[in-house]
């Protein structure tokens, strides 16, 4: 249960008492600890664990909560599997109880929320041509959500407005700042943390991904030239050769150790960089969708969700990130849906080629429900999205 939502640990599992039904879960025995352990993770949780539950039965629990998306709304974006048995490697674990046949939960040491689990097993679909699928692929929210916060807010809007709908996320980013969250994550990769000791003696920690391929990710916004040049040569990496450097609006490197080549994200590339046997420059936005496999998850979808910035009163909606989502959603036939926000509070929605309308409502999880609402009541059978490839998107690719 992630931290960024302000969530005692009562409200975590007054969540899960709600939202996890009985079935797979008598006699489990139940912990609470927060998570000490993976000092690189990308957010610090609280981890209420499963015990005492055998692993045929775990596994048809972890495939029925997967199809709870307000339950997965509260989780962090990163799910490490924790194994069975090692309860104790969470740092201070307590002891919430058994769970009883009726569903109480007694006998522990601590007792938080309404101790009794009342959730109900997911709902069949039910209708003839199935219920829809939706992908949530929001875009940041410059100084209000990263991307992941803002996933979880519309998961949370799309349970309550379309709870039959089968909900995929996929965290998006233009090679800048989420990069590192939304490689790692899309593709279970694992976080690692480094430390750069300069030579004034300084120390600073680094965050960093290895990908399933042994592929390393870094984010250079938040370091100095010197201090990119040491993460490029940290000596617990040694024998991984290839780099996906998340640039953004930073430090570019300039070279790259001897039998290492990297990719390198830049919003902005001057014209001097050239591509070399060593250093590749490449659009942000088309190189993260690529590497998290975006489209064949929007393959499988209906619906794709879009979360940008409207520049002006003329309805101007698109940047370079939200073209290259466009493109792919063009390209593979699919319906848009795009949440549209301005600087002044005001929310827009745009479903496939309507022009964006205005919503009546004044904050973001208000303007979401309008929006899934729209996409619940959107006639059956309509014409996916088309539109006219922009400028903006030919110009990068």
């Amino acid at each position: 249960m992630t931290s960024d939502a302000n969530l005692t640990q009562e409200d975590c599992w007054n969540v899960v008492f709600s939202e996890v039904p009985l079935t797979h879960i008598k006699e489990a025995h139940l912990f609470g600890a927060m998570d000490d352990v993976i000092k690189a993770e990308s957010e610090s949780a609280y981890v209420c664990m499963f015990s005492n539950i055998p692993l045929g039965e775990g596994k048809e629990l972890y495939a029925q909560l997967k199809k709870k998306p307000y339950l997965l709304s509260f989780l962090t974006i990163y799910k490490p599997f924790i194994q069975n048995n090692r309860v104790e490697k969470c740092g201070n674990p307590v002891y919430i109880g058994e769970v009883q046949s009726g569903g109480t939960v007694t006998g522990g040491d601590a007792a938080f929320g309404t101790m009794r689990f009342t959730g109900t097993e997911p709902e069949p679909c039910g209708k003839p041509g199935g219920c829809r699928r939706i992908l949530i692929a929001p875009d940041a929210w410059e100084g209000k959500f990263t991307s992941a916060d803002a996933v979880r807010h519309m998961l949370r809007s799309a349970a309550r407005n379309m709870p039959k709908a089968n909900i995929e996320t996929q965290l998006i980013a233009d090679g800048g700042r989420g990069t590192l969250d939304a490689l790692v994550c899309s593709v279970k990769g694992r976080y690692k943390l480094g430390t750069l000791e300069e030579p004034d003696g300084s120390k600073t920690n680094v965050r960093y991904g290895i990908l399933p391929d042994e592929t390393i990710v870094l984010e250079s916004e938040p370091l100095t030239t010197a201090q990119l040049s040491l993460a490029l040569t940290m000596p617990q990496n040694r024998g991984f050769s290839r780099y996906i450097l998340g640039a953004g609006g930073g430090v570019l490197p300039e070279s790259v150790p001897e039998g290492v080549s990297a990719t390198v994200l830049g919003k902005r590339i001057p014209a001097s960089r050239k591509n070399s046997s060593q250093i590749e420059y490449r659009n942000g936005a088309e190189t993260v969708l690529d590497v998290c496999g975006f489209d064949f998850r929007l393959s499988k979808a209906d619906w794709l969700i879009v979360l940008t910035r409207m520049r002006d009163e003329k309805a101007s909606l698109q940047n370079s990130t939200t073209d290259t989502l466009l493109f792919h959603c063009n390209g593979l036939h699919k319906h848009a849906a795009v949440l549209a926000f301005m600087d002044d509070g005001r929310f827009f929605a745009k479903f496939d080629n309507d022009a964006p309308k205005p919503l009546i409502s004044r904050s973001f999880d208000d303007a979401a429900d309008e929006m899934f609402r729209g996409i619940q009541n959107y006639p059956a059978g309509g014409a996916p999205f088309s539109y006219r490839v922009p400028d903006t998107i030919l110009n990068e690719m």
